[in-house]
């Protein structure tokens, strides 16, 4: 059986990283990078970092808006699609990367599997919830991360023979390069375990100026009461720059980091603010709270069980629950001890299903 597995973004690299040795190993495996992420070559340090070999292609799309860079994705995958003749494509996520090689794959009959199937944040005003939604609906196999995904998919009328709960290869990527984590940047920032807090910021509803200058101005205020680290996107931080957002002492800038160092920063930090999807997974394996900057998640069995948080992206509201739990260590302590229910072994279960299907 031939294989293509389409990525774009860091995420999918890193999600995706403990199936393609598997994949390769099994069929006969073609991967195709996207470029969504500006540039392959900025994404050689993740595939170096997780021990992954390079592409079979490289698009180069690179940013621009979602129509044209979904269009020219899309142009491009029917080229290769067409010439490798795959049985089936693997498309992970939310990305517009995702929703190219899904809308491709269909066009030309060719079998789709959706790994991440069913993740629903009810709220269209997301791009990414827009591309989940259309996936689902037109994938042929579904790979669901957990129960709630798969009531998503069955409720909007998915044929459950088609959706298969399988838990989330966030898990096992996180497990396998975990002591690949390195305290590089504690030691050039002069950090110490448990500190400091981490911040990543890259979502486009929160990037815009008068939500970004809201969020930043509450992280100036928290950064009084605990250093925060922030590798800024380099979207967020063209925003920062051409807007002359100032930014505290406390609140550390520094440019995004490789995979192992970000992540042993993450694992060594008293606790976690962000907008990203994968990172709330991460935290929840490495028993670090997580406090979500958005009104709503893909993930909220994880809020529910106590071990997330949703803090919002208003001011007051970011400011009154983060020193809240700053000041809070029993919180901070129930939050770590809460075991997430994260289970090993989704990526051999979606190979042994995809020899089947």
């Amino acid at each position: 059986m031939k294989i293509a597995t389409v990525l774009g973004t860091r995420p999918e690299i890193i999600k995706l990283s403990p199936l393609i040795p598997l994949l390769d190993k099994e069929f006969n495996h073609i991967l195709i990078h996207t470029g969504q992420h500006y540039s392959y070559n900025m994404d050689k340090a993740f595939f170096e970092d997780l021990n992954l070999r390079n592409c079979d292609y490289t698009l180069n799309v690179g940013s621009n808006t979602h129509a044209k860079q979904t269009g020219e994705m899309m142009a491009k995958l029917e080229e290769i699609l067409q010439k490798e003749k795959p049985d089936v494509i693997i498309i992970q996520g939310d990305t517009n990367s995702t929703l190219a090689g899904a809308l491709t794959a269909s066009k030309l009959n060719i079998k789709t599997a959706h790994i991440e199937a069913g993740c629903r944040s009810f709220d269209k005003k997301m791009p990414e919830e827009i591309n989940r939604i259309i996936v689902d609906h037109i994938s042929d196999i579904l790979f669901a991360p957990d129960i709630n995904a798969v009531n998503n998919l069955t409720a909007e009328g998915i044929p459950e023979s088609t959706i298969f709960l399988v838990g989330n290869t966030s898990t096992d990527a996180c497990l396998r390069v975990a002591e690949l984590f390195n305290l590089n940047k504690l030691e050039e920032l002069n950090l110490k375990k448990g500190n400091y807090a981490v911040l990543t910021l890259h979502r486009q509803e929160n990037t815009e100026y008068e939500k970004l200058k809201e969020i930043l101005d509450a992280i100036n205020e928290i950064s009084k009461e605990i250093k925060i680290v922030f590798p800024a996107h380099l979207r967020t931080k063209k925003i920062i720059e051409s807007n002359d957002i100032k930014l505290n002492n406390n609140v550390l800038v520094i440019e995004p980091a490789r995979y192992k160092e970000f992540m042993g920063l993450v694992s060594n930090s008293l606790f976690v603010m962000t907008d990203s999807g994968g990172l709330q997974e991460e935290c929840a394996i490495l028993n670090i709270p997580c406090l979500i900057l958005r009104e709503n998640t893909e993930w909220e069995y994880l809020v529910t069980l106590g071990k997330n948080m949703l803090i919002g992206t208003k001011y007051e509201e970011i400011i009154n629950k983060v020193t809240d739990l700053i000041s809070d260590e029993e919180h901070l302590s129930t939050m770590k001890e809460i075991k997430a229910p994260v289970n090993k072994g989704a990526s051999k279960k979606i190979v042994s299903i995809l020899k089947i299907k």
